[in-house]
Formats: structure tokens, sequence, C-alpha cells
């Protein structure tokens, strides 16, 4: 955040990056706790550079979440050239298939770090963590004027909407009406810079706001006396991006608060027929009758690297991220499929989707993963929320409790990520349940251990069966206006 006077650092790094200077907030300084990219939650991505080239930003195309369950993710290395890029994939995947330890991975690329060392031996939230984040007395003595600044498609949104959550939580009605909050459609260089796309997804020439000027009459409003900015016309600004994908301008709207904006979801559940999921052509479906009977299952095999070498590989494909569907489309025994009937109307989708799943599993921990597209009418998929989850943090993030075999539990992706569009007549929503088995993450191999120090000889095959019955209504909640 942008404060007039600082709110405690967070170490610099989603790290999600929020620049805490002067009286504004940008972008997710709550996960910008750590230079390697770590947020409170146990999030550690790769080192911000290799070989003196700084990291690639780039979120949900695919994110994750403050407050999940502790996920390790490897991000892009920004490179000024593709070939920079595609040397970087290429390392992330020779690490990969070698299944070294997450803990000698800045070693393995030739970046030893003291600071990633010391990030991955603290998984949970701890005291660590405590000490650079405000907690809820300090919360309370915030009382300037806040400007929060994050993106749909911004990597350190849930830094960001969780320092504005807590600091609206916790502050005065006087201080709350002293905090605004702006959500574009962007990435998160796009919180400095708009642009009108990201990895494909077309926000239109609106996107493109002059965050610089915005900052100029923030500061001469707050600092100097001067006129509110114009752009301010509520508390929330938020942009809807149009229909469709041609690019066709999205409108910003306006909101009193967040927590009414986000309010009243409509609930789906899961179901399927005979248990078949497992495909994108013979999916389950999301329905809003909840099924008496149902269990489907996937495998997560971490000693299985097709997905990483065949779907991942070591192209870049940053200009179509959010509009390929591979990994969808091959799925398979990786992961569940679910589906909604086609929309009869243009329907906006406007608050924070949240899936909650009862699953068990036949090993002592294991990583979840959920995404969710729009299916458009002509098949084109469009990337809208994506989200991690560790099962043995899904009670509490400060308390590992691994599951017991068989033992049916519920894990919920909650708080979910802000997701703000118009979802064409005839498209579908398709929520996809997996668990992440990616270069770009750290790999779980399922033995209950250290994960940082897991090798291969940890490894064990999870079987996860997702149950969809009367006792436990797997589900998700969509934000459908």
């Amino acid at each position: 955040m942008f404060a007039a006077a600082e709110i405690p650092p967070v170490n610099s790094s989603r790290s999600r990056r929020s620049r805490v200077t002067g009286t504004t907030s940008s972008s997710g300084s709550r996960n910008n706790c750590f230079a390697m990219g770590k947020s409170r939650c146990g999030a550690v991505r790769m080192p911000d550079s290799i070989n003196g080239r700084p990291r690639k930003n780039f979120r949900r195309i695919w994110p994750r979440s403050f407050r999940p369950q502790p996920r390790i993710r490897l991000t892009i290395i920004r490179a000024s050239t593709t070939l920079d890029s595609f040397t970087t994939r290429t390392k992330f995947l020779d690490a990969y298939k070698k299944h070294i330890a997450f803990s000698t991975l800045d070693s393995f690329v030739g970046n030893p770090s003291k600071n990633f060392q010391r990030i991955i031996r603290h998984p949970m939230a701890d005291a660590y963590y405590d000490g650079m984040v405000p907690n809820a007395e300090q919360f309370k003595k915030i009382s300037l004027p806040i400007l929060t600044i994050t993106g749909q498609y911004d990597g350190d949104e849930p830094g960001a909407m969780s320092y504005y959550r807590d600091h609206t939580a916790n502050a005065s009605p006087e201080a709350r009406a002293k905090h605004f909050l702006i959500i574009g459609p962007w990435d998160h260089p796009g919180t400095r810079t708009p642009t009108d796309e990201v990895g494909g997804v077309k926000f239109g020439p609106g996107a493109v706001v002059d965050l610089n000027d915005l900052h100029r009459q923030w500061y001469d409003w707050t600092m100097k006396n001067g006129p509110k900015p114009q752009f301010l016309k509520n508390q929330v600004a938020y942009y809807l991006i149009a229909p469709g994908n041609s690019g066709a301008n999205g409108e910003w709207k306006y909101a009193q608060d967040f927590v009414s904006l986000a309010a009243n979801p409509k609930m789906f559940h899961l179901d399927s027929k005979n248990g078949d999921a497992n495909d994108v052509f013979r999916s389950g479906t999301l329905t809003e009758a909840q099924p008496s009977e149902g269990v489907d299952q996937f495998v997560n095999d971490p000693l299985d690297t097709h997905r990483g070498e065949e779907v991942e590989g070591v192209e870049p494909n940053d200009k179509t991220a959010g509009i390929d569907q591979r990994f969808a489309l091959c799925i398979g025994k990786d992961g569940l499929v679910y589906h909604t009937g086609p929309l009869p109307k243009e329907t906006p989708l406007v608050g924070c989707p949240k899936v909650s799943v009862w699953v068990s599993i036949d090993t002592p921990d294991t990583d979840l993963q959920a995404d969710l597209y729009e299916i458009q009418p002509d098949g084109t998929s469009i990337a809208l929320w994506s989200d991690f989850r560790r099962l043995r943090y899904r009670e509490s993030l400060r308390d590992a409790k691994l599951v017991k075999p068989g033992e049916i539990v519920k894990c919920d992706f909650d708080p979910g990520l802000f997701v703000a569009r118009r979802l064409m007549k005839g498209s579908r929503l398709r929520l996809v349940v997996y668990s992440p088995n990616s270069i770009f993450w750290q790999k779980n191999y399922n033995s209950g251990g250290v994960v940082a120090d897991e090798t291969v000889k940890d490894a064990r095959t999870a079987h996860v069966k997702v149950y969809h019955d009367a006792q436990h209504a797997s589900s998700i909640a969509l934000p459908l206006r």
C-alpha cells in the first residue's frame, strides 16, 4: 500500500510487491514479505533473478492466494529476449525432471541465496512472518488515506486484498472512509503501466488509465488540499471486462464497499455420472441441485513428468497463457473437469468465487489446485480464477495436520480472487480440480515430510477422491449477477 506513514515493511519482492510509500498502496504488499516471493501462507517463488536478470511477475495465468495453504511457486524470470525466457524454462524443466530437493534449487540454477534458504525453513505462518505485517491493534491505528491498487490478473492481488480486508475490518468508520480500492483488469506490471491485454485476454482501451497522473492527483488531494481525483467516484472502483474477447471496451464500475460488491454468490454443486469426470468431453457438471451420492477420483503421481515436459515445456507462451486450454484438454487421470450448462443470457460474474471440496487421499499429504474458465460458444477459453492449497494446512496455517488414510476432509479455497467479467450468452463455466505438478511450482511428493527437502526417494502416488453426496457437498460459489 502507499501510505503517508509507511506500514511496517514486508521486505521486497507475488514477492507480491506493493509500493508502501507516500499515501497510496499498490498491489500486494502483504505477500511482498520476502525478496524471493514468500507470502505468509508459505508461498515461495523462484529467486528474483537468474544471472542478474529480473524475474517475470505474471499472475493468474496462473496465480494463487494469500491465506491459502502454503504453496511454493517458481515464477518465470523476466528476460529481455525470447531466448532468455527459453533458457530459464529449460533450467526449471531440468530441475523438475531430476526431482531435485526444492531446497537446493537456488544453487541448481546458479543463484545461491541465503534469503531463499531462510524463507523455505518457515513453511507455516509463525513469528518470523508475524513480525513483518501489522497486527489488529496496529491496523486500528492506521488512519491516514490509503489507495490500494491491484488487478484481476495481478499476481500480487492476494497481498493487496489481504491488507485491504485486514485494514477495513479493524479500522474506524472514519479511517475506512479514507481507504479507496481500485481493481483493474491488469497483471502486476499493469498496476503501474496499464495495458489493454494480458496473456491473450483483451480488455479494451478503457483499461489504459494514466496511473502516474492518478498518483499525482492523489498526493495533491491528500497532502496539498487539492481536489479529489475525479476517477475516485466511490470507495471501490473495478473494471468490468466486456463479453467475448474482441478487445471491445469494458467499463469502470463503482461500489460503496467491497463486502457488498462480492456478497450473495450463487451455489453450484459438483456432480457426475458414475464417477466420470476425467475428460473435458465427458465431464462432470456444476448444478444448483445438490446430488445425493457420488465420488470422482484422480491421481497425483509426483514422478510423472509428462505435464511439465509435454504441456508446459520450454517454449514461452506469455502472450497466449490466458486463452490456452491444452492442460484441460489432456487432463485424463490427472484431474477432474466440471461444466455448468450454457448461460441463457449475457451474465456478469462479479465477485470472488469460492471452491469447497470434500476429499480423501491415501497419502499423508498432497496439494490441490482449482482453476475456473469461461468457455465461450465458439470454444474460446478465458482464464478467470485459480487457487492452490496444501492439504496439511486445511484447518490452520500455523499447524500442519496430516491426513489419515480414508479420512474425508474439507478443503476450502477462500477468500478467492476477484473476477469482474460479462460472460457471453451461451458460455459455460469450466472448473478443473487437480494436484499441481508443474515446472513452476514446488512439488509435494506426498510423503508428509518437509516438502522443501523431499526428493524422488520420498515420492508417493496419491489417489484423490472428491465426494459430492448428501453429507459431503463439494461446491463452488459463483458471483453471477
